[in-house]
């Protein structure tokens, strides 16, 4: 799908989440920046390396904050699991916070 038709979608699907205005800006500002970055015009040209690639080059930013970076990661989240529906990515999904563990049954 076309990148404003992704847009498109991620604008329904926050809506149906029925987020705030301010939040739903600052995730399509995000999806905006990472699409304009890895120059994505397509659904079909996303890669798990240039999610990995846009988080890192965030992080080592000087101007990004934590919360900023944390912000852009739930972004990409929301937008692999409900609007492209790639929940079986490696690991970006899953990834859990340093220091924390996960107790299986």
């Amino acid at each position: 799908m076309k990148k404003s038709l992704m847009l498109s979608n991620l604008r329904v699907e926050l809506r149906r989440k029925e987020t705030r205005f301010s939040t739903e800006r600052l995730m399509l500002a995000w999806a905006k920046r990472f699409f304009d970055e890895m120059a994505i015009v397509h659904s079909s040209q996303i890669r798990d390396w240039q999610k990995e690639m846009f988080l890192s080059a965030l992080q080592k930013n000087n101007d990004i904050s934590y919360e900023e970076l944390l912000q852009a990661r739930s972004s990409l989240l929301f937008l692999y699991e409900r609007v492209l529906k790639q929940t079986d990515s490696s690991n970006f999904s899953r990834e859990q916070e340093p220091g924390s563990f996960k107790i299986t049954a």
